[in-house]
């Protein structure tokens, strides 16, 4: 008897390559969200009356740790980066004009939309 199982093993390879395709694109989503906080960050830094905030450069780090990936947003340390703590939180003078998390929450909706979209496929 001669049975052909080329099916169940092409079947095979898609299910175990499944995992890896899923995380690649989890990592993916989670960097276009990174990008984006950035770039609404920097637009907003940008806008800003004082010219040395206009210089605060942002930047993220991913981190991938198995089933725990994420991205760290924060301005770069040095130079015009220092006076982020001024540009987003103030003094006892004032200041605190720019609402860095906001962004951060404005883009939360997005990515858990996307997540949930490529959830969908598991």
């Amino acid at each position: 008897m001669i049975v052909d199982t080329s099916e169940v093993k092409a079947f095979a390879a898609k299910l175990a390559a499944a995992p890896e395709k899923k995380h690649l694109k989890i990592a993916m989503i989670v960097k276009k969200g990174a990008q984006n906080v950035k770039n609404e960050t920097r637009a907003d830094l940008t806008s800003s009356g004082n010219a040395a905030f206009r210089r605060i450069p942002i930047n993220y780090d991913m981190h991938d740790r198995g089933a725990v990936i994420e991205a760290d947003i924060a301005p770069a340390d040095g130079g015009a980066g220092d006076l982020a703590n001024l540009a987003f939180f103030g003094t006892a003078k004032g200041g605190g004009t720019h609402d860095f998390y906001r962004h951060a929450r404005a883009e939360f909706p997005n990515l858990v939309r996307e997540l949930r979209k490529a959830a969908m496929g598991l």
